[in-house]
């Protein structure tokens, strides 16, 4: 009987596993050492130690980070670009902004394909979509050939205005389809079908740099599963926050580079509903990164262009900030200064307390060193720490410093605070957001551990610790549905729109999408569209992107979205202008396909904790001498499995589950909330 519904998330150190049990109504969780040499070994274990027989998964959605790390660690495959004659420069060149104005250091990031791999073929297509020179396929044939010598794993096709009329890229996909099959093909119109060259081609680079590594893997986790008996789709997170399955991911796999962090986004989407905030700032610290989100108005923070590493980026994706800081973000010197990451001892050797050779100081070995870690109770009592171990770690490092063990730790920790608070900057203080407006989400495997100490830091007076805040990326990912998004160039004034061109092209998008979704097996009583549009003022560079409720194209729907805009741009950059011109520039159409949810009845929360309201005092597991500010404080410890809706704390206090540890310093208080999640708040 398949009655089992299972989430994975592979992070740096740990592979968090999720799994719902549809007939009893219940939840698992389970944490296993991520495998860096195969992320697939630590799955499929982690799989067999959970499921057992995987002829019993119903629904199986996996955060894979098999394409961002070949992208960061530079470990991508070999590239060759098709380009239009006379453009051959337009990926190198880019664009003449510098990111860091003021920096005497800066230097553009080196290009993912060197010139010398970048081919001309003769073609033009005028931005009105009309042929000026015919594609001759003569040529391309000839260019298969020298592409198939020189042994390039991957090709990415990116024409002039092929985001107005792809017909050529089309005709070079055939070639290559009948010549080439065996090598991985990227058209840039099917990865971003929107106007500016430079930003077309870099997304489509991207997606072909990483696209041979995406597909090994899935096709390597969808050949084992299969083996081992699992029937039905592989669904893959998006960078989105929808998910799709393994086989469109393959096609895709540009929509997967933040599959893993972009699970916790969607986690505090369904969290915002339950607890009725609908300003969160959500945080995901694991073992190397520090993740950060926002859900605004009960709604992700979604973009439709970022940058990574200094490369554009053309795919809608949660607004996701990344910084090298988590628990195994490894202490070091420079200067005679204390530095915190963003290197990090990672899942092997891991953390000196782990007992597997690692010896630097970390981040979690500062934890243990103050206590606020049970060396005996880690991981609910499943990994055993080396508190000796952690002690000379930090020890070697204090007296290159002057400083004794106890003080050195704290600092590794304050240290490793002040940078993720600034984290939370970037996406807040610096785009205008006052963080003392949100509440702060603290999940992953640290999160919880570090949560109150940055959130005084940005004067932020309320924590919520959700109750799976050790897996809960992997819980959000059974939270989403399938998602697709299209968009189309249409630049156009606003004063003289042709609301039918308009109406036939927010069709096409649509009758796209259903493709995609039918090909996903999503039947058309599940499919659901929405439309937007990119605005802005006359003479502006960028846009603002602003819903199109009205299903009708005609003056009024329009003056409403224009009057949507202008306040819009008010809320955003602070002014408007009322009575500027206003021009279109992309249409877009987002398609979600439902899957089989379930009630907030059916939360890991709710299964795991609701048992009623209760004015009871916890049972306490232990009292211990936890170190603040250098001075030993008696600290009670709990088990967050002895926890009910009602329960109320006052901090000092230690909370322990078999994922996470929440630590909540001295002048906080915390209560137990309907759903069993920690809601902590500064006193006075």
């Amino acid at each position: 009987m398949r009655n089992i519904r299972l989430a994975i998330d592979i992070g740096g150190t740990f592979t968090d596993l999720v799994l719902y049990d549809i007939q009893a109504q219940s939840y698992e969780t389970k944490k296993v050492l991520t495998t860096p040499e195969n992320p697939a070994i630590g799955v499929l274990d982690g799989m067999e130690e959970s499921v057992g027989q995987f002829e019993k998964i119903d629904y199986f959605v996996h955060g894979t980070t098999a394409g961002l790390n070949a992208f960061l660690e530079r470990k991508g495959a070999r590239v060759a670009l098709i380009v239009t004659e006379g453009f051959r420069d337009i990926y190198e060149i880019g664009r003449a902004n510098r990111s860091d104005m003021y920096s005497i250091q800066y230097r553009k990031p080196s290009p993912l394909v060197a010139r010398g791999d970048v081919y001309e073929v003769r073609e033009r297509i005028l931005a009105d979509a009309n042929i000026e020179l015919a594609l001759e396929p003569s040529e391309i044939l000839q260019l298969v050939d020298e592409l198939i010598r020189k042994d390039y794993q991957s090709v990415v096709v990116s024409l002039l205005h092929a985001y107005k009329n792809p017909v050529h890229e089309l005709a070079i996909k055939h070639v290559f389809e009948r010549t080439a099959p065996q090598m991985s093909l990227s058209l840039s119109h099917q990865v971003a079908r929107e106007w500016r060259e430079y930003e077309r081609t870099s997304t489509a680079v991207i997606n072909g740099y990483i696209a041979p590594i995406v597909e090994k893997y899935l096709a390597a986790l969808e050949k084992e599963t299969a083996l081992r008996g699992l029937n039905g789709n592989i669904f893959i997170m998006q960078s989105n926050g929808g998910v799709m399955t393994s086989n469109l991911a393959k096609r895709h796999p540009i929509q997967t580079l933040l599959s893993g962090p972009v699970g916790g986004a969607i986690g505090g989407i369904r969290l915002s509903k339950l607890t009725r905030d609908e300003n969160l700032i959500c945080v995901d610290m694991g073992g190397t990164s520090f993740d950060v989100s926002l859900v605004v108005d009960g709604k992700p923070d979604v973009t439709a262009e970022t940058q990574l590493e200094g490369f554009p980026i053309m795919t809608p994706m949660v607004n996701i900030h990344t910084i090298g800081a988590g628990g195994g973000s490894i202490a070091w010197l420079e200067g005679g200064g204390l530095r915190v990451g963003p290197r990090s001892a990672g899942a092997d050797p891991g953390p000196a307390c782990y007992g597997r050779g690692g010896q630097e100081p970390t981040v979690t070995d500062a934890n243990l060193v103050l206590n606020r870690i049970d060396s005996d109770g880690f991981l609910g009592g499943n990994m055993k720490l080396d508190q000796a171990a952690a002690h000379r770690a930090i020890q070697n490092i204090a007296e290159e410093i002057g400083l004794d063990v106890i003080q050195t730790a704290e600092g590794i920790c304050d240290i490793a605070n002040a940078k993720m608070a600034d984290a939370i900057r970037t996406l807040t203080v610096r785009k205008g957001i006052d963080p003392r407006d949100f509440a702060l989400v603290a999940f992953g495997g640290a999160g919880p551990m570090h949560a109150v100490f940055i959130a005084d830091l940005l004067d932020i007076r309320r924590v919520i610790i959700p109750s799976a805040a050790g897996v809960f990326s992997a819980w959000g990912m059974l939270q989403t549905d399938i998602r697709h998004d299209a968009v189309r160039t249409f630049y156009h004034s606003v004063s003289d729109v042709d609301f039918g061109q308009m109406a036939c092209i927010y069709e096409e998008m649509k009758v796209e999408i259903i493709e995609i979704l039918n090909y996903q097996n999503i039947e058309s009583d599940k499919m659901a569209f929405f439309r937007t549009a990119d605005l802005r003022y006359v003479g502006q560079e960028y846009t603002v992107n602003v819903p199109y409720e009205s299903v009708n194209m005609e003056e009024s729907s329009i003056q409403a979205l224009i009057r949507r805009f202008h306040d819009m741009h008010l809320n955003i950059y602070g002014h408007n202008n009322p009575v500027g011109d206003v021009e279109f520039v992309n249409l877009r159409t987002i398609g979600y396909g439902a899957l089989t949810t379930y009630s907030s009845e059916d939360t890991v929360a709710d299964r795991e904790y609701h048992r009623g309201e209760t004015q009871s005092s916890p049972e306490t597991r232990l009292v211990k001498s936890v170190i603040f500010h250098e001075t030993a404080v008696a600290t009670e410890v709990f088990s967050s499995g002895m926890l009910q809706s009602g329960h109320m704390l006052k901090g000092p206090v230690i909370i322990e589950d078999e994922g996470s540890t929440t630590v909540v310093p001295p002048g906080y208080s915390i209560i137990v909330d309907h759903y069993g999640n920690l809601d902590i708040q500064k006193e006075g």
